[in-house]
């Protein structure tokens, strides 16, 4: 290479391009049949396109949305109805999510421990899992991440209360409305401001975040549309490192090991008092994220450890190996290149599910409401316990599940427009529903029974009115 053309070529420019081929890696991975997103992922792709197409739906009567449905905004202007545009968006957040990781973990730690734990993260098979799946932990790393920049912002400003005040709010609002593991953020900032203001001088931001955080919670309580957590959490955790669960038997015993990883890390950390805002978000979330252990959690906490791990991991192979490059690197490159290996071939067990067009228990069910569907010429009306989710495989009417009411012969009259019901007559909030279906059998028939949920077919549809 001509030396005036390599003086032109900066790291930062190599690091862009294999983000552009790392790309390209992820799309292959990705899956293009409208299955596989999450609940409330897909409402917030519904309302968007409802409201700019001007489409009437009942995506409305869904409840109320979590702030995802900001982040796809820009999608509204060119790509309204895309999965495919929605699928690379989340892919740029979590790029441009892993450029301001490196740049936070450079600044506190060192350039070494930055790239390989910002290689290693997006490499990780859950993160892959969650860019496909619109999941909400992309988001909310984003959001972490952006909260403790707009903080420095504030600390460094003129005014008491700066106008980069309200998009912090803003981005609070935004996390705390995706995951409790959101709530890290008003938690960690309020704490700090308590520390090192005066009462007087943070009055204004502790009473406006700590507003947003209680509007948000009273509208989101019970946050609906997110991924339901594993009765297991080790199980969930597991899946951070060996991907999707849908080519393998679950087992508990890799989730154990990243458990105590994650437990040793946060230990050391908070044993020596660390003060950062980010690593005491990210240690936070994850605490509370064991109260909902979904893949958004495990991707969480799965970048807690490699952010976080990976100094103390540097700092204990320099403190007790030998005057050479295998001693002083040698455990970090091992470790480096296991995990690796594991990542890069959970990867590749992804491209299999996509290809297989594998499903899980939700899905399947799902798809057998979508086959109902196909045929235009007959009469679809379906209530869901996931609508959204089964609104855009389906691309037909889909409404949430009727109450349930005790007088059977009002409860007939309820659900008289519909021709398809599909639920999971396991979960102890369906048993009513499951109890006055069956009262109703002469007029419902069981058309598909699978782990997931039961779909159920009007024995005479007709159309609604």
């Amino acid at each position: 290479m001509p030396p005036k053309l390599s003086s032109l070529i900066q790291p930062r420019h190599l690091g862009l391009a294999g983000l552009v081929v790392l790309s390209f890696a992820y799309m292959a991975l990705f899956r293009y049949d409208r299955l596989g997103i999450e609940e409330g992922a897909a409402q917030a792709l519904l309302l968007n396109w409802s409201i700019v197409q001007q489409i009437a739906s009942p995506v409305a009567l869904y409840g109320m949305p979590d702030l995802r449905a900001i982040f796809f905004v820009p999608l509204d202007m060119h790509w309204a109805g895309s999965l495919v545009a929605a699928k690379v968006f989340t892919l740029l957040t979590l790029f441009g999510t892993a450029l301001m990781l490196y740049r936070w973990a450079e600044r506190v730690y060192s350039s070494e421990s930055a790239m390989i734990s910002t290689a290693l993260l997006l490499i990780a098979p859950i993160s892959a899992m969650q860019v496909d799946a619109l999941g909400s932990g992309v988001f909310l790393l984003f959001c972490l991440v952006a909260a403790c920049w707009l903080n420095e912002i504030m600390r460094n400003a003129k005014h008491a209360l700066p106008s980069w005040f309200f998009l912090l709010i803003i981005t609070c609002a935004m996390a705390v409305s995706l995951h409790p593991m959101g709530l890290a953020i008003p938690a960690v900032l309020l704490w700090q401001w308590w520390r090192a203001d005066a009462w007087q001088q943070a009055r204004g931001k502790f009473l406006g975040l700590l507003l947003a955080t209680v509007v948000i919670c009273y509208i989101r309580w019970g946050w609906y549309g997110m991924e339901a957590g594993a009765d297991n959490p080790l199980v969930m955790l597991g899946d951070a490192l060996l991907g999707s669960p849908l080519l393998r038997s679950p087992g508990w015993g890799t989730g154990l090991i990243l458990f105590d990883l994650l437990l040793i890390t946060a230990g050391v950390h908070l044993w020596r008092k660390c003060a950062d805002p980010l690593a005491l978000m990210l240690m936070l979330a994850s605490a509370i994220g064991l109260l909902a252990a979904n893949h958004s959690w495990a991707f969480l906490s799965w970048t807690a450890i490699l952010l976080l791990g990976i100094p103390l991991l540097i700092e204990a192979n320099t403190r007790w190996g030998w005057r050479s490059l295998l001693g002083q690197r040698g455990v970090l490159l091992l470790v480096v290149c296991v995990v690796a290996t594991i990542s890069m071939n959970a990867d590749r067990n992804l491209a299999r599910v996509s290809a297989l067009h594998l499903k899980n228990n939700t899905d399947m069910v799902i798809a057998v409401l979508a086959q109902e569907a196909a045929d235009a010429s007959k009469p679809f009306i379906a209530a869901s316990e996931w609508p959204a989710r089964t609104l855009l495989a389906c691309r037909r009417d889909v409404l949430p599940l009727p109450p349930v009411n005790k007088d059977l012969a009002t409860f007939r009259k309820q659900i008289s427009g519909l021709t398809h019901l599909a639920f999971d007559p396991r979960a102890p909030r369906n048993h009513d529903l499951t109890r006055a279906m069956a009262a109703l059998s002469h007029e419902w028939e069981t058309i598909a029974l699978l782990p997931g949920g039961v779909v159920l077919k009007d024995k005479h549809p007709h159309q609604a009115q």
